[in-house]
């Protein structure tokens, strides 16, 4: 399908782009037991029944971007019901659903998710919600990747770098852009 001048290429994008998405899937992996083992330690300590039960729950609705873990939350609260009618119990499922979401949106994502497909935050946002618009919740879990998949094909393209530079993460201070003939002399 390709000329034979565009297959070293072609093979350095495909590569990238298989341990690209290989590490997406680790530290989603990583997240979900992290935020499972944060969301089970904190029910514990504020006495929830099946604490490990809903934190690994919520950890697994975690991976659906914004819905999930509101879903999660909800899920818990009315476990948390079961066994007691307590107000404070409901109030106390809300402040550890929210330490951890706090620990999860501004520690784990950026150290874990952020640096393995090297994407920019307003375009993840934005790719999630044309995602959600365009396939519902598997649009919104698919979005990042297929994000991470369109900047490796950029930055490896010469005339759409400045497209994998505007998605990326890491910017310079400086970006000139040259097509490589100029750049060599």
């Amino acid at each position: 399908m390709f000329r034979k001048e565009y297959h070293t290429n072609l093979q350095e994008i495909l590569t990238q782009i298989k341990a690209s998405v290989r590490s997406y899937l680790s530290g989603l992996i990583f997240e979900m037991i992290a935020v499972s083992a944060l969301t089970s330690l904190g029910l514990y300590f504020i006495g929830v029944k099946y604490a490990i039960l809903l934190g690994v729950i919520t950890g697994i609705l975690n991976l659906v971007p914004y819905v999930g873990i509101l879903v999660a939350g909800v899920l818990t609260m009315l476990a948390s019901l079961t066994g007691t009618a307590e107000l404070s119990m409901i109030l106390g499922v809300i402040v550890v659903n929210i330490i951890v979401q706090i620990i999860d949106n501004n520690i784990l994502v950026p150290l874990i998710i952020n640096t393995k497909v090297q994407i920019n935050a307003f375009v993840s946002i934005v790719g999630i919600i044309i995602g959600g618009q365009i396939g519902g919740i598997a649009g919104m879990f698919l979005a990042i990747p297929l994000l991470a998949i369109l900047k490796i094909v950029f930055d490896r393209i010469e005339s759409a770098e400045p497209w994998g530079y505007l998605m990326g993460d890491n910017m310079p201070k400086v970006f000139i852009w040259k097509s490589k003939k100029v750049a060599s002399e």
